[in-house]
């Protein structure tokens, strides 16, 4: 077992995600690694990647929401003080994190090593926020809005 820290991206660790994995996949990108925690990950064989782009150095880590026998496989994720993080936020991206996993060696694809995801620690929050725009104090309002039906 290993831990890096680093910056939180695309979190999926309160819910799986299950765009490609319709039982689910527990993942996270830890980003803008540094010296130390770029050695730890290379020291267990893990691919560092870096985009150009805000995520500097970074690993993707993974474990999928079920166990083979298809048993529920929760995900340990915990504040600073290690208590249980509230299931009614997001860890958004920027958020920085503890995160730990256990590398494993694969043959298949031309072989290499994986981060299996194994908890979280939330250092400091950035909120993920879906909403695209904050309320903005004294701007226009339509007062005659009416409710807009979509078709479903």
């Amino acid at each position: 077992m290993s831990v890096i820290s680093g910056d939180a991206y695309w979190a999926h660790v309160i819910t799986p995600n299950t765009k490609f994995n319709p039982d689910g996949e527990w993942s996270i990108e830890v980003c803008n690694l540094d010296a130390k925690n770029k050695k730890i990950a290379e020291g267990d064989g893990l691919t560092i990647k870096n985009k150009g782009d805000e995520r500097g150095d970074f690993v993707t880590l993974k474990q999928y929401a079920r166990t083979k026998d298809g048993q529920a496989r929760p995900m340990s994720v915990k504040d600073s003080d290690r208590n249980a993080f509230p299931t009614n936020k997001r860890v958004g991206n920027g958020s920085k994190v503890n995160v730990s996993y256990f590398p494993k060696e694969y043959t298949v694809y031309g072989g290499g090593v994986k981060g299996y995801l194994n908890a979280v620690q939330v250092v400091d929050l950035v909120e993920y926020n879906a909403e695209e725009f904050d309320v903005v104090k004294g701007g226009y309002v339509n007062t005659d809005a009416e409710e807009v039906a979509f078709a479903s």
